[in-house]
């Protein structure tokens, strides 16, 4: 399975089709669990301190071990390797100001495509 259609399987799971969200990978190969998992509640703390309407998941091993922490944005999936706190935080802003766009402008969002 790939890794994108993985994240949105593991994300409908939950429940959370187009909730914004910041996915953190926890297996443990690329690096410590702790370090993912104290990556995970730093950046929570971080959404839920400036009123984000980001959630911070988690999802097992998304096999790109070698370049961890992985962290994908939700539900427009794009991966980013080697996140560090900083990082984290800039994405949950950036996931958090095109949220706040899209719900004061909902016409802003793409129009689905006619086949």
């Amino acid at each position: 399975m790939g890794k994108k259609r993985k994240l949105r399987k593991h994300m409908r799971k939950r429940e959370l089709d187009d909730a914004p969200a910041l996915v953190v990978c926890v297996g443990k190969s690329c690096v410590a669990r702790e370090v993912s998992r104290a990556l995970v509640e730093q950046t929570r703390a971080y959404a839920a301190a400036c009123g984000a309407p980001v959630r911070v998941a988690v999802i097992g091993c998304l096999h790109v071990c070698e370049k961890g922490p992985v962290v994908a944005t939700y539900p427009d999936i794009e991966f980013y390797k080697r996140v560090d706190f900083p990082r984290a935080c800039r994405l949950v802003d950036e996931l958090a100001a095109q949220a706040r766009a899209l719900a004061e402008d909902p016409s802003e969002s793409p129009a689905p495509e006619l086949r």
